[in-house]
């Protein structure tokens, strides 16, 4: 969180376009986080904090004033082509992270203990490749 701070703490508003924000949001700090979300599931609150910091970020005019949010940031998430910037939402991208972490674990290693007790819970006759949303998802 402190870092996310720092790095949007750092630039000049006044000197910077609203693409070049748009470039340091998606390439610096979104990029932050990610390492740790490869590995742990980030809380809500700290998710949802970044990304607070990041929506006050892109609608401030300068480092006094803060701007007013003429979209929410559920519409600044959406592809561009739907008529969003392309934002990441960090829940859905901890989450993807986490599960190609389980993935290809899984592929690696099918007779740890872990990936034969995700097996039997998740997808006992099948494989993870055959595998429906079942009643304990």
């Amino acid at each position: 969180m402190a870092r996310v701070d720092r790095k949007l703490e750092g630039w000049k508003e006044q000197l910077i376009s609203k693409a070049g924000k748009e470039v340091l949001i998606k390439m610096v700090v979104q990029a932050l986080p990610q390492y740790a979300m490869n590995i742990f599931k980030i809380p809500l609150s700290i998710c949802r904090a970044i990304e607070r910091k990041i929506s006050d970020f892109w609608w401030r005019k300068n480092a006094v004033q803060r701007g007013i949010h003429w979209k929410s940031l559920d519409v600044l998430k959406r592809r561009k082509d739907q008529g969003g910037l392309g934002f990441r939402d960090l829940m859905e991208l901890n989450k993807a992270m986490l599960g190609k972490q389980a993935l290809g674990d899984s592929i690696k290693i099918r007779e740890a203990l872990w990936s034969r007790m995700f097996k039997g819970l998740y997808f006992p006759n099948g494989s993870l490749w055959t595998a429906t949303k079942g009643a304990r998802p």
